[in-house]
């Protein structure tokens, strides 16, 4: 049973559990741990307006990259191009920093696979279990091997 994923990502209220910048640094590296033995692994990350989503993308960032893992940084654009562009980059997955109808203080987070849909139940609760189990805690890359952010400037354009 999943314990921080709810029917659609991890929400709440900013800067509390679970939407601390330490919980969100740990669920981009339990995100990213499922990616780092493949090929130029990236995660695609967008977010919408919320004062806490810098935050919030500053600490995931900080931690797919601390895992050897690159990062296509979207920016502010709506939960359907992050799909649309975690396809047509062909990244691992997608990661949509939003709330969407919830109060302003509130945001959230929510995992998006390669294919362009929503992460299922069995893959949500693989990364929690990543995460409880504290399975990354070992893999600290260093030198060429940390991941590296590219900003996708034209991303609302495609």
């Amino acid at each position: 049973m999943k314990k921080l994923f709810g029917t659609d990502g991890i929400r709440g209220i900013a800067n509390r559990e679970p939407m601390t910048a330490d919980i969100a640094f740990h669920i981009g590296r339990a995100g990213a741990y499922l990616f780092k033995d493949k090929v130029n692994p990236k995660i695609l990350i967008g977010r919408d307006t919320r004062i806490s989503g810098d935050m919030l993308e500053a600490a995931l960032i900080a931690g797919i990259c601390s895992m050897g893992v690159n990062v296509l940084r979207a920016g502010i654009i709506p939960t359907p191009v992050v799909a649309y562009l975690t396809r047509i980059y062909n990244a691992n997955c997608g990661i949509v920093i939003s709330a969407s109808h919830n109060p302003f203080d509130h945001n959230g987070i929510k995992y998006i696979r390669g294919d362009g849909f929503k992460f299922t139940d069995s893959e949500e609760e693989e990364i929690e279990r990543i995460y409880f189990e504290n399975h990354s805690k070992d893999e600290w890359p260093i030198g060429k091997n940390i991941g590296r952010i590219k900003e996708l400037s034209q991303a609302e354009e495609k």
